[in-house]
């Protein structure tokens, strides 16, 4: 290390320890997880992020950006080589068995692309130093991990450690290398598609790296696909979007091939793949980045080939070698092996791929190979354990690393990430996790120009129809607003329950706050409990409803499933929804769950009850802070574009359920109230209707209602003010407005010019809104009020008929459900029969449920 380096202000212990829960926390903020940790895994960390990079000198990163990319043009001419004419399998200077009885050798790959030099396109190298220098030990060029993280450690990193980095000499940066893959993969496009359509095809949120995948998907532009967004017809590949079927050029992939066409290759994972994509390769109307069979180079058994290799295909020796391999099915080599068995290690020629089981170690003892080697010598390799040396000033003395970098390549121009990651310990190092791991800085030299130091942003030319979401991106948008807005809503109901204080009111009022009760109850999802006038409340609504409703996890629409079901939609939609709204429902999402794991909430005694009940009340504040913070986030930092308006659709739709299932208990008690009295006399005008000013609350419009009608709250101004107020955020029919006009956008950005039908029921709807007579069941308010009906008038007595249209409202906001769904959901898509969003029961008798392609525990 240079005396320069020495005296950079590397953190103290004290220091350190501070560094790495800050760095958790943000981790954790930024929803940067495994979606699904499996339960031996709960303990561990996803993603340990140290504050001690590795600083590599300008002239040791001279020699390893060379070496880097020798071997990365090495692999990509071997690659093409083997894919097609076969020259290095013909000369003997590999025996075939080492390749074509490899399990990741694609025959259905031979002759697909002759022309392609570059068939990896992204590869990741890992490397160890030793007291001898740097050694390649393994390479990954079927779907390579690791590159999000390597640019996401240095952004933490710098907003953490800002005085280490701004001490640091000029050091390059590896923060735009996502958007030089993007033009990699603009340039494999098949000819004549100039402004090429591109998708990054992820395995799913199931898969551990899924969050490396919406990452890099928003850095790079592309949108984030599974299998089951496309489809193949006529040789093409086209991507299941609101407005139809859109035709895919270049597909950036990042699940195993073994799964990519169930056509052609048997797999387990059939809903992964895309059948009859090999056919569409091969017809050259698609392209994919790694190519099909890229992974056969990871095997370990090329390490003793890869220098012979060099000298053939370019005349040179290799800049840095490999580490010393031993071929198991080679008989010479045997006798070496078994004298070596202390200090060999028998490994796999390749490792377990995410889903498969670990293998067994093998030892050979007694000069006795294991009994699996001898069935499958092909399948495994001897290698000696390289001592790396140690990480300096790593928390630890002797700690030894790994460092994992990456390359680009395009023909014969490989540019490698000035950068990298590395993997902290002695290994093995986790295949399902980031695990330990710090940043890697290259720092530039004098000779460097401070144009290669800049981040310059380059601009992504995409064309203007690729911001439309899949179909499956749009129905996890629509259940992510009406999630967030069920949650707020549930949590402002009892948190105004909470204030008016039901202890205290008397046996002779219950009878009219009766229906309030009863709306909030169908409102959260609860109108299987019973209550009557003759009940207590505070015999329905106990510590254990307010714990079920809040904190429950046996109750769907409890705020923390509610808000638990947002975090989860929102960190499969990293591609759309923003960073910051995201860290926002990621934090809250945590929180609940710290409150709902507290040790004294279990139990019947009086502390456990206190517990629940606080816990509880925590619960409920958290939730009407941090879901506006989060919907104002998503306001102020996502792209207003089709997506964005399904998520409003959602809200407003979740919102209009809520308010119309309360209104249908408080409203058509008022109208029967009203039918009780002897005259329509105008000091109905002045009579108290406490239980209206607490409906008001719950539904956050008590300011608009007396901005609007300046006077206390009578049945017939808040049903205007919930069914044809057009400006009040609550209304009904402002709501209907509100998604109209979003389906209007959606329909104009799609390039549709006739109506849909939601939006032709929607407009059905609205009419019977405003031209609902809701005078005709309410007293006038007084003999000057304009909104009275004429003395001729006849008002209609029948409480039933007001029932009646509310509940035909609620029906047709069913039925737009479902049109929705069919209309912008449902392109052909296979769904998994397990897999289903939660809708409300606001009525037993017509709860319904909503199939969706995301996975719900």
């Amino acid at each position: 290390m240079s005396p320069r380096s020495r005296t950079l202000p590397y953190p103290s212990p004290a220091q350190l320890r501070a560094l790495r829960n800050r760095l958790k926390l943000s981790v954790r903020d930024a929803g940067l997880t495994d979606l699904f940790p499996s339960d031996r895994d709960a303990d561990r960390a996803f993603w340990e992020l140290e504050p001690t990079p590795l600083i590599i000198q300008p002239d040791e990163w001279k020699v390893l950006e060379a070496a880097i990319q020798q071997r990365a043009r090495l692999i990509n001419t071997f690659l093409a080589d083997l894919y097609h004419e076969q020259r290095a399998l013909k000369e003997e200077l590999v025996p075939p068995e080492i390749t074509l009885a490899d399990p990741y050798f694609r025959r259905p790959s031979h002759g697909l692309q002759p022309e392609r030099t570059s068939p990896a396109t992204l590869i990741r190298f890992d490397l160890v130093k030793t007291a001898n220098g740097w050694h390649f030990t393994d390479v990954h060029t079927n779907a390579p991990v690791g590159l999000s993280y390597a640019v996401q450690n240095r952004r933490f990193l710098t907003q953490e450690v800002g005085d280490f980095y701004r001490a640091l000499p000029d050091y390059r940066s590896v923060i735009n290398f996502p958007l030089k893959l993007v033009d990699t993969l603009r340039s494999l496009a098949p000819a004549g598609r100039t402004r090429p359509s591109m998708v990054f095809l992820s395995a799913g949120p199931r898969y551990p790296f899924y969050s490396e995948h919406s990452f890099l998907a928003r850095k790079m532009g592309l949108r984030l696909a599974q299998g089951d967004d496309l489809l193949v017809l006529d040789n093409h590949v086209y991507f299941k979007t609101v407005a139809g079927l859109e035709r895919v050029d270049v597909i950036y992939r990042r699940l195993n091939d073994a799964y990519i066409d169930p056509v052609v290759f048997s797999t387990d994972f059939e809903s992964a793949g895309i059948p009859g994509l090999m056919q569409c390769i091969r017809a050259g109307n698609v392209v994919v980045a790694n190519a099909i069979g890229a992974g056969v180079a990871e095997n370990r058994a090329l390490n003793a080939y890869w220098p012979r290799l060099a000298r053939y295909y370019f005349g040179e020796r290799l800049l840095l070698p490999s580490a010393p391999t031993y071929i198991c099915s080679d008989t010479d080599q045997i006798d070496a092996i078994i004298d070596q068995a202390e200090s060999l290690h028998l490994k796999p020629t390749h490792s377990p791929r995410f889903g498969q089981p670990d293998r067994a170690p093998l030892r050979i003892k007694d000069n006795a190979l294991p009994r699996l080697l001898r069935e499958q010598p092909h399948a495994w390799v001897a290698q000696p354990t390289l001592e790396s040396v140690p990480l300096p000033h790593a928390a630890k003395r002797n700690t030894p690393f790994r460092f994992s970098a990456f390359t680009l390549a395009r023909g014969n121009d490989i540019a490698v990430l000035p950068g990298g990651i590395i993997n902290i310990g002695r290994g093995p190092y986790p295949r399902d996790s980031v695990g330990p791991c710090a940043d890697v800085i290259v720092l530039t030299g004098d000779a460097e120009t401070a144009g290669s130091l800049s981040d310059f942003e380059t601009n992504v030319v995409i064309d203007a129809e690729s911001t439309l979401p899949s179909s499956r991106a749009a129905e996890s948008l629509f259940w992510l607003g009406r999630y967030l807005e069920r949650a707020e809503s549930t949590a402002r109901m009892l948190h105004i329950l909470d204030d008016v204080a039901l202890e205290e009111i008397s046996a002779s009022d219950r009878r009219r706050w009766l229906p309030l009760w009863r709306g909030l109850l169908e409102a959260t999802g609860h109108s299987d409990l019973k209550i009557n006038a003759r009940t207590n409340p505070t015999a329905t609504f106990t510590d254990d409803l307010l714990w079920r409703m809040t904190l429950g996890r046996n109750h769907p629409s409890s705020l923390i499933n509610s808000v638990t079901a947002a975090a989860h939609n929102a960190r499969q939609l990293r591609d759309y929804v923003s960073p910051e709204a995201g860290s926002v429902l990621t934090r809250l999402d945590e929180t609940l769950r710290e409150l709902a794991a507290q040790p004294d909430t279990t139990g019947r005694s009086r502390r456990a009850r206190s517990q629940r009940a606080r816990a509880a009340g925590q619960a409920i504040t958290a939730v009407l802070d941090e879901v506006n913070a989060c919907l104002g986030a998503a306001s102020r930092t996502m792209l207003h574009d089709v997506g964005w308006h399904f998520l409003q659709i959602g809200q407003q739709l979740e919102r209009a359920h809520v308010t119309t299932s309360t209104l249908r208990h408080v409203l058509v008690a008022a109208a029967d109230s009203l039918n009780d009295e002897p005259s329509l006399d105008s000091h109905l005008h002045y009579r108290d209707n406490p239980e209206l000013s607490a409906l008001l609350r719950m539904l956050g419009s008590q300011d608009a209602y007396r901005r609007l009608f300046r006077t206390r709250s009578q049945p017939l101004f808040v049903a205007k003010l919930f069914l044809q107020q057009p400006e009040a955020p609550r209304s009904i029919l402002h709501n209907l407005s509100q998604i109209r006009a979003s389906l209007a956008y959606i329909r104009s950005v799609t390039d549709q010019s006739e109506e849909t039908a939601p939006e032709t029921l929607l407009g059905a709807i609205l009419d019977q809104l405003r031209e609902f007579d809701l005078s005709r069941h309410f007293a006038a308010a007084s003999e000057d009020d304009e909104t009275a009906p004429p003395p001729t008038a006849k008002r209609d007595t029948s409480a039933a008929s007001l029932r009646t249209a509310i509940d035909t409202t609620t029906e047709r906001l069913l039925d737009f459900d479902q049109l929705l769904s069919d209309r912008y959901f449902s392109h052909q898509a296979r769904l998994a029969t397990d897999s289903h969003q939660i809708e409300l029961a606001f009525d037993a008798e017509r709860s319904r449920s909503h199939s969706t392609p995301t996975e719900q525990d």
